[in-house]
């Protein structure tokens, strides 16, 4: 099963070699980083005690928490941390200086063996449900103790997998411990063959969310730009979102004479949305324009374009509301506890298949509002901007709700310690 597995992948990756061809040279993406993935490194090998692989920017701060802690307990633990975007890579080796911070390996068997080979981990734990058969497989072989962290298991996910459940329950059969958000989630894993001894609840380590221990660099220049003025944000805003709210944000900062800041998830969009600002009527400036021109006069501008990774959760401490995105399209909604932890009364669409526990969490305490669309959002706002009772009830109950459901990173990095040699 494993052989034919692997022929379908190498025959997935030449179907889809010329995309990544054509994408990589438009937009420089993919093409610097297949040497790692390819399982291609500089340097001798050496050994570490802990490999944490972590996909993208998200998972890469939800990994923050259990490392610190993992840390805190073992100082002397060596730590490779991999992820597989471009985004999570600069956020990783920014937040993890101590650590070798490198790209994930394509699941080819030469290319993990190769990670094996130079990295050695004796434990394995990886975020979220990335579920590779290579990586856990020949990993297993070599002895890594491994565990799945954060794990879920999405609806549409589960219909994929049950098909294939004799062929994963050996993969998950590899995994020590694998820890579920919710019960759901355990028994859905358990629906697609995991040892239901191997899993337990965890809670979600996004809840364990911790403030950047840097101050945000751009703050002073970001005061003076929104001159006292009440903060919109509208973070990981994807495709089809954008455009939207970009039609509808002048009228809106006209009527309430508020500052916008607006941050496009994908690095690639900037330039994009960057593009559709410049055509409609809002004084911008981007963030990487404000580091250069020093002191911006205030009133100058009315709108922040955030071109920059891992400075969205700092800036949702200077909002008055925040509308999390990817989530009035179907793209799976983003994660809305950022601004919930700063106490920001936070809205998002009905699109959040992937967060549905939080959301879920959120609408029950009336701790956040789901919106049903671009009218709602705007109404939302306009409530959040000029009512203020209402803006610190949602507040101090979005701060609860965050506070009631911590727990999961130090559950999570114990699980790592007892695995750890």
């Amino acid at each position: 099963m494993f052989r034919l597995y692997e022929l379908l992948l190498y025959l997935a990756f030449m179907l889809a070699f010329p995309w990544f061809l054509i994408t990589g040279v438009l937009r420089g993406k993919y093409l610097s980083n297949f040497g790692p993935r390819f399982g291609f490194y500089k340097g001798n090998p050496s050994r570490h005690d802990l490999w944490v692989h972590a996909v993208s920017v998200g998972e890469v701060l939800a990994a923050r928490p259990i490392l610190q802690r993992v840390l805190e307990a073992r100082p002397d633990t060596t730590v490779v941390v991999t992820t597989t975007t471009i985004s999570g890579q600069t956020l990783a080796r920014s937040l993890f200086p101590s650590a070798t911070v490198t790209y994930f390996p394509f699941d080819f068997s030469f290319a993990v063996r190769s990670f094996l080979h130079r990295y050695s981990p004796s434990t394995f734990a990886i975020m979220e449900t990335e579920i590779w058969p290579n990586v856990s497989r020949l990993a297993a072989q070599r002895g890594v103790r491994m565990l799945l962290a954060n794990g879920r298991i999405s609806d549409r996910s589960l219909r994929h997998y049950r098909p294939f459940r004799h062929f994963l329950s050996r993969v998950l059969s590899s995994y020590s411990v694998i820890l579920a958000r919710d019960p759901v989630d355990r028994e859905r894993f358990i629906a697609i063959g995991a040892p239901a001894d191997h899993v337990e609840v965890s809670g979600n380590v996004k809840f364990d969310l911790e403030r950047q221990p840097r101050p945000l660099a751009i703050r002073p220049g970001l005061e003076r730009l929104i001159a006292g003025r009440k903060v919109f944000v509208a973070g990981s805003t994807v495709e089809g979102e954008d455009e939207l709210l970009i039609v509808e944000l002048p009228a809106l900062i006209r009527e309430l004479e508020c500052f916008v800041v607006l941050a496009p998830r994908k690095p690639e969009r900037f330039e994009l949305v960057a593009g559709l600002l410049a055509a409609s009527t809002i004084p911008f400036i981007r963030r990487s324009e404000l580091e250069m021109t020093g002191r911006p006069e205030g009133r100058k501008h009315d709108l922040l374009l955030l071109d920059s990774i891992g400075e969205l959760a700092a800036i949702y401490e200077l909002a008055s509301a925040a509308f999390v995105g990817g989530s009035l399209v179907s793209s799976g909604g983003h994660n809305p506890i950022e601004p919930a932890a700063a106490g920001v009364p936070v809205c998002f669409g009905p699109h959040m298949t992937n967060f549905r526990e939080i959301a879920a969490s959120f609408v029950q305490e009336e701790a956040a509002v789901e919106v049903g669309g671009l009218e709602e959002l705007v109404g939302f706002v306009r409530r959040m901007l000029t009512d203020e009772e209402v803006n610190r009830s949602i507040s101090q109950r979005a701060r609860r709700t965050v506070e009631r459901n911590r727990g999961a990173a130090d559950l999570t990095a114990r699980r790592i310690l007892e695995l750890l040699p």
